[in-house]
């Protein structure tokens, strides 16, 4: 994996959440929007538990999308609900 997880929280407005990064000594900042966090169980829930639940997997679909470039204008990932099936 080219990112490594430091740490992972929600914004205190509740529509989303962030993850800090280690790119090779760099910090990268990856968004992830409330539809991603309501996708990924059932039943839909945007909080803390729900992030902390999956980050591996918001982890691995931001490695992804870092390694293919997929890197916005602002320098963030940002991650949505179609990224789900990455």
């Amino acid at each position: 994996m080219s990112l490594k997880l430091i740490s992972g929280m929600m914004k205190s407005s509740g529509e989303e959440a962030l993850l800090v990064m280690d790119a090779d000594g760099t910090n990268q900042t990856v968004v992830i929007d409330r539809q991603a966090l309501l996708e990924v169980a059932a039943p839909p829930r945007c909080d803390e538990s729900r992030l902390q639940e999956n980050i591996d997997l918001f982890s691995r679909i931001a490695c992804a999308k870092y390694d293919r470039g997929d890197v916005e204008r602002d320098g963030r990932i940002h991650i949505h609900a179609a990224d789900l099936g990455v």
